[in-house]
């Protein structure tokens, strides 16, 4: 169900290009008033939730009525106890929020009014003494509902629950069409994989057939490079590439390692040639006779490779070297941008990048194979000073992202259509940094003025406000990182200190020092139980959640001063290697940081303000902006 909120923007779309005005005001006010919202499990248990902590009983208990109605009679006897146990769950943590808050006339209003559903469960049977117990947090029967265990348990229950009778329900063909189009698309970018891989092997046939005696011309590696690239198996099944090189035309490379034929049986060779035509079973597509050409043909290019000498020392070294760090494969430049670039970020599939700089001029380009703009999008606003302080893609959907400025203004921005969708404006406010969710359509956004700083928690699709986010003090929030399920916000705040919140109760459960200076940059490691934090006077340190007296390591650097910056630095998938921006371009470090851990200078400016490092690929793409206002796009060979 998660391409729900999709279609719905398809149908609302199609409506308004017909012209059907009335139809499409009442689907959207169907939308305003529908009680699945979305199939969005979260924001289903978050009304559940908001309803028990404002003790909306009657509200509770239609909203479960309507679930029970819509799905939970639909499926099979042996789910029915499952269900009941929830909805007693519910009930009685309704019951056990009113006596945290001392609400006495609630409980006895619930009672009042669901005596004649309770009455001749046994499961309740102790509970309608519940009013007229005092202190029922230290009685036997009541006790472990209220510990945070039971109710954390209970909310995951339940979310689980939830989410697997929607990915279970039947899906009508609308909801289908996204994957049915990326399957089609699959399929001709295979169909297209093996004209090219035919094309390739007829080719080395004629050569081998118009000039059988000489020598045969090897095309460099990096042609190699491209044969690979052209194959959808690796980005359906991500290998190690360096591993699939060595398979390249079986080999006596004496840098990648590859076996001398003098070592390599007939059969092996003639399976290493197979790999090398059509790798996955393609041969199959090809006919017999190509297949024994082709092989012909490269074992007549192995047996002359075999007579060069190979320094097994030089190659071992040489080796080792490769396995551990990355390799620089190429460096372009993006020049459009005409000051600094403040703020740099990729999409998830790393196809797009948006750069921001500090005349509020956003250009959106792809890095590969060479920079090229798609979109720009210029600032409106009459201020002189309209930065781009902030932007973020939205996590969901590729084609949108938001941006912030320091004139207090929040865009959404549509690439495809190259137009902006809209605009919420904070007069007299600076947008400091603007977060997107990384599982709904949910951002937060830091706001700052003379008086006052805020953090906000806003819905993309209905541009509305839902909350403000309580914080300790007028501190102002810096930069902001969700957790993998977007149930905690991790926040660096102005006096040095990290702030967590738990958005399902909207409190905070955790604020404790880091640095004696702000903090501008944080950013999760993978496990999601360790943090990185950057403080304004060049300290950099690690940090665990778990336990937030401990410092893992800290290390000292250089930054711009008296700058805007953006992402300062970040990591690759694994986390264990970080691009961190230095006053003269992009270094990547093994972790932790140091001068022993450095393995590769990216170089190219002079003053680094923001990074970013897009890993969807095998071959990793990291971008670097400068106050020079130029990109540097490094294409890197992992490990």
């Amino acid at each position: 169900m998660s391409h729900v909120q999709y279609v719905d923007e398809l149908v609302k779309e199609y409506l308004l290009f017909r012209g059907f005005s009335q139809t499409l005001r009442a689907f959207d006010n169907e939308l305003k008033a529908e009680k699945e919202k979305g199939f969005r499990v979260d924001k289903i248990v978050d009304q559940l939730m908001q309803y028990i902590y404002t003790f909306d009983l009657v509200s509770l208990r239609e909203l479960w009525g309507h679930l029970d109605t819509r799905m939970f009679c639909r499926l099979e006897n042996y789910f029915v106890p499952s269900v009941r146990k929830l909805e007693n769950s519910v009930l009685k943590m309704y019951l056990i929020n009113a006596a945290v808050n001392n609400k006495q006339e609630r409980i006895r209003d619930f009672f009042a009014k669901m005596t004649p559903e309770l009455q001749g469960h046994s499961e309740w049977k102790e509970w309608f003494a519940f009013p007229f117990t005092k202190n029922p947090e230290d009685n036997p029967i009541y006790s472990v509902y209220f510990s945070k265990q039971w109710q954390d348990t209970m909310l995951v229950s339940l979310h689980n629950f939830l989410a697997m009778i929607f990915q279970c329900m039947p899906q009508p063909t609308l909801l289908t069409i996204d994957e049915d189009t990326n399957k089609l698309k699959r399929l001709q970018e295979e169909n297209e994989t093996l004209k090219q891989c035919l094309a390739e092997s007829n080719k080395i046939d004629n050569i081998s057939d118009v000039n059988p005696g000489s020598t045969p011309q090897h095309p460099p590696i990096m042609d190699d490079f491209y044969i690979i690239a052209q194959e959808s198996p690796l980005l359906e099944n991500p290998k190690t590439l360096r591993s699939l090189i060595k398979n390249i035309g079986g080999g006596s490379s004496p840098i990648l390692n590859r076996k001398s034929l003098s070592s390599t049986k007939k059969s092996d060779l003639d399976t290493t040639v197979t790999k090398r035509t059509c790798t996955k079973g393609r041969v199959n597509s090809l006919s017999k006779g190509d297949v024994a050409k082709r092989s012909m043909s490269c074992d007549s290019r192995l047996t002359r490779k075999r007579d060069f000498p190979i320094d097994t020392t030089i190659e071992r070294k040489a080796k080792d070297k490769i396995d551990s760090n990355y390799i620089l494969l190429s460096q372009e430049e993006y020049t459009e941008h005409k000051t600094s670039i403040i703020q740099c970020k990729s999409n998830t599939s790393g196809s797009y990048v948006a750069t921001g700089d500090a005349d509020g001029v956003i250009k959106v380009w792809t890095p590969i194979p060479s920079p090229k703009t798609v979109a720009t999008f210029t600032s409106t606003t009459a201020n002189s000073n309209k930065a781009v302080t902030s932007l973020d893609w939205i996590s969901k959907n590729e084609r949108y992202f938001l941006h912030g400025d320091n004139n207090g203004s929040i865009q959404l921005h549509d690439t495809r259509d190259c137009k902006t969708l809209w605009e919420i404006q904070h007069e007299g406010s600076r947008v400091v940094s603007l977060t997107c969710s990384p599982l709904d359509s949910t951002f937060i956004c830091s706001i700052t003025d003379s008086n006052e700083s805020k953090l906000l928690l806003y819905d993309v699709k209905t541009r509305k406000l839902e909350r403000t986010l309580p914080m300790d003090g007028n501190l102002t929030a810096l930069c902001s990182v969700f957790n993998h399920n977007s149930q905690l916000l991790i926040t660096g705040l102005s006096n040095g200190n990290l702030l967590i919140h738990d958005l399902r109760r909207n409190e905070i459960i955790d604020n404790f020092t880091c640095h004696s200076s702000p903090v501008i940059d944080i950013e999760l490691i993978n496990d999601y139980t360790n943090i990185c934090i950057l403080s304004e006077d060049g300290k950099l340190c690690q940090r665990s959640l778990n336990q937030t007296g401990k410092t893992i390591w800290e290390a000292k650097i250089k930054i711009e001063k008296n700058a805007v910056h953006g992402k300062m630095f970040t990591f690759d998938q694994s986390g264990n290697h970080m691009l961190l921006c230095t006053q003269t371009g992009g270094n990547i470090y093994k972790m932790p940081p140091g001068a022993q851990a450095k393995i590769l200078e990216l170089g190219g400016h002079k003053g680094t303000l923001c990074c970013d490092w897009s890993t969807a690929n095998q071959s990793g793409t990291c971008i670097t902006g400068g106050a020079e206002g130029n990109c540097r796009v490094s294409t890197l060979l992992s490990p």
